[in-house]
């Protein structure tokens, strides 16, 4: 599948909301340990001082950024889809669509308007 730039632009506009998905997922207990650990050693070598994967020239430090951003999605995959789909409500994401839209169905809507 060829990641087109409107693909990629709109992942990355949909990586904040990602990246606060990763960080409930990471400080809930359900999902692994290994995975957390794996996902923490990973991201420490992307941004340790001794650049073992070297950088791409031209591009510079922005293929760790990436790397990183690949790393906290592949994270979010890799988590369980029930404790997932629990924390998306919370935080409005859903990465593996890069679409997210508000919820259409009457019931799904809550007022948090007061009562007159």
């Amino acid at each position: 599948m060829a990641l087109s730039l409107v693909s990629a632009a709109r992942w990355a506009l949909q990586f904040p909301k990602t990246a606060l998905l990763a960080s409930r997922l990471f400080l809930d207990t359900r999902v692994s340990p290994l995975l957390k650990l794996a996902a923490a050693i990973a991201a420490v070598v992307v941004v340790s001082p001794v650049d073992l994967l070297g950088d791409f020239p031209i591009v510079g430090q922005i293929d760790d950024i990436a790397l990183l951003m690949l790393l906290v999605t592949l994270f979010v995959k890799l988590c369980p889809a029930n404790i997932v789909r629990e924390h998306q409500s919370a935080t409005g994401s859903d990465p593996a669509s890069g679409s997210w839209r508000p919820p259409s169905e009457p019931g799904q809507i809550k007022n948090v308007t007061p009562p007159r």
